[in-house]
């Protein structure tokens, strides 16, 4: 039961997901794209395991789910102050747990080439991977800093200043969305998958991401990008 103030009743989690995560045809084409393409990825593991390799598609498949459902946590528009709010909160925690979960992801794959002798960064996979693990650590500290009341005051002299950069934390997030759906994309042409998988499985986790990105973007509010 949520609480009563001036700006509204505070939903409760299970409220806020209900309505930005699953309400509306775009969030049900996200779900189900994020669904098929991991089910099918996941069946892919499971049926050819390789070791510590293993764990690098599992963390990052995990990490682009996480950052998709955070995504979608503050859209579309709330209708008033308490769920914004309360959206903002579970979008920080989803975010901060899938910005760990990639880095997990990246931590495997670095460690068993090395044990492998392997080179790093020789596929445009890589290279991608590498340009969104930036972006993404450039996204949440850019978050962090305004959001968090310490840093608003420390750095922009108040909250007021800090809210006006938040058309370029959405800017570049959707950026950065583009890298999360890319990357996994070009790993489809990768040797590993595909030894170990069918062109049809190739297509389903292909098409998949890509209609789970397109549905998240047309998601987008631009009004809320020039103000």
């Amino acid at each position: 039961m949520g609480r009563s103030d001036t700006q509204g009743v505070t939903p409760s989690a299970l409220q806020v997901v209900g309505r930005n995560s699953a309400g509306g045809v775009a969030a049900v084409v996200v779900q189900l794209g994020l669904i098929v393409s991991n089910a099918v990825l996941w069946r892919v593991l499971y049926t050819h395991p390789a070791g510590l390799f293993t764990y690098h598609p599992s963390f990052q498949s995990l990490a682009v789910l996480g950052f998709l459902e955070g995504i979608l946590l503050l859209q579309p528009q709330p209708p008033n102050a308490a769920y914004k709010r309360k959206g903002l909160q579970l979008h920080q925690v989803v975010q901060y747990t899938s910005c760990a979960a990639i880095v997990a992801g990246a931590a495997f794959i670095v460690y068993n080439k090395v044990a492998h002798g392997a080179k790093h960064f020789t596929t445009w996979h890589a290279k991608s991977g590498l340009v969104t693990l930036t972006l993404i650590f450039l996204q949440i500290s850019f978050g962090a800093v305004i959001v968090y009341t310490p840093l608003q005051r420390l750095i922009f002299r108040g909250e007021d200043r800090a809210k006006k950069l938040w058309k370029y934390h959405r800017m570049s997030g959707y950026l950065t969305l583009f890298f999360l759906i890319l990357t996994p994309l070009l790993a489809l042409a990768s040797d590993w998958v595909r030894q170990n998988s069918s062109s049809a499985e190739r297509w389903v986790v292909g098409v998949g991401l890509a209609v789970a990105g397109v549905g998240a973007l047309g998601r987008v509010q631009c009004v809320l990008l020039r103000s």
